[in-house]
C-alpha cells in the first residue's frame, strides 16, 4: 500500500514572519563576516593596502638613500680632492707641516 502524501499547506502569517526574521539575521551575519572576519574580511584588506603603501614608500626611501651611498661611494674612492675634505673635515686630518689656529671664543663656563 501506498502511503497518502499530506497536502501542502501555505505557511501562516506568523511562520512567514519568522522566516523573514530568520533570513535577515543570517543575512546580517552574513555581512558582518564577510565585513570582520579575521585575516579575510574588508577591515583586514584595509589594514594590508595600508601596510602596502607603508611598506612601499619606505622601500622607495631606502632605494634613494641607497643611490646616494654609492654615489658618496664611487665620490670616495675616485675623486682625491673630496677624501681629502671629508679626511679634514669629519677626522680632523692635517697634511705635513700644517698647522690649525682657532680663533673662536672660548665659551664662559657658569658658575654654580
Amino acid at each position: 500500500m501506498a502511503k497518502k502524501r499530506r497536502p501542502v499547506q501555505k505557511p501562516s502569517p506568523i511562520q512567514k514572519n519568522r522566516l523573514r526574521k530568520v533570513c535577515i539575521a543570517l543575512t546580517c551575519l552574513g555581512v558582518l563576516w564577510v565585513l570582520f572576519a579575521p585575516n579575510q574580511g574588508v577591515v583586514s584588506l584595509l589594514r594590508q593596502r595600508s601596510e602596502l603603501k607603508e611598506l612601499q614608500a619606505e622601500k622607495e626611501r631606502l632605494r634613494l638613500e641607497n643611490e646616494k651611498l654609492t654615489a658618496e661611494l664611487e665620490q670616495l674612492r675616485n675623486d682625491p680632492e673630496y677624501l681629502e675634505e671629508i679626511a679634514r673635515k669629519d677626522f680632523g686630518l692635517l697634511k705635513k707641516n700644517e698647522r690649525i689656529y682657532d680663533f673662536s671664543k672660548p665659551e664662559k663656563k657658569e658658575q654654580k
